[in-house]
């Protein structure tokens, strides 16, 4: 993911903030960012002043979803268990708050369900990878910590921008936007580890 090339730049952010909750269990820690992932989604479907809130709650849920694994590997008590809690509660998240997109007034059904298709298909190829005994795939331009940049910043994009377009009689929103570059980037992104995964195999 483009994002992942950062990952020594925000390990001098999160080490701190890692150390503070080391004393928590990070299953625990990937339950509060799946809640709080579920209440950003909500947020975001009410719409209006509480996008503001989606704002906040959906640093908060990616920035816990950052610490679970790094607080599992501090205390030395990384597992299949808590990697496997990791992404299935991750797979939640990105549903919880997309849906929330998709029904709010800013959404689109047909939108949602085509960005859900290409964020679900990019995971299942990374995580395919994996299970034939590849690597796990991060590759691409649609990982999750894009989405969830792309998100947080939308949702501040589409409070302060209210206005919109239509297609097709179907009215577009900047929230409308983000939806088409999940499923376009994500379905492409799915496709290319596809082939990734064949060639390798």
């Amino acid at each position: 993911m483009v994002l992942d090339s950062y990952r020594k730049n925000a390990d001098k952010f999160l080490d701190p903030i890692t150390e503070k909750f080391s004393r928590m269990n990070p299953n625990t820690i990937s339950i509060l960012s799946l809640i709080l992932a579920g209440l950003g989604g909500v947020s975001y479907y009410l719409g209006h002043y509480f996008l503001l809130l989606a704002f906040v709650l959906i640093i908060m849920s990616a920035l816990f979803d950052a610490l679970d694994g790094k607080i599992a590997r501090l205390k030395n008590i990384s597992s299949r268990k808590g990697d496997m809690l990791d992404h299935v509660f991750d797979r939640y998240s990105d549903m919880f708050i997309v849906l929330g997109m998709t029904f709010s007034i800013y959404g689109n059904v047909y939108l949602g369900l085509f960005a859900l298709l290409g964020i679900l298909l990019t995971s299942y190829m990374g995580t395919q990878s994996q299970a034939l005994g590849l690597k796990r795939d991060y590759s691409g331009i649609a990982g999750r910590a894009d989405r969830l940049v792309l998100i947080i910043i939308f949702s501040i994009v589409q409070f302060f921008i209210t206005a919109h377009f239509a297609i097709y009689s179907i009215e577009i929103y900047a929230t409308g936007i983000l939806l088409i570059w999940f499923g376009l980037a994500g379905n492409i992104n799915a496709i290319t580890r596809f082939f990734d995964m064949y060639k390798n195999l």
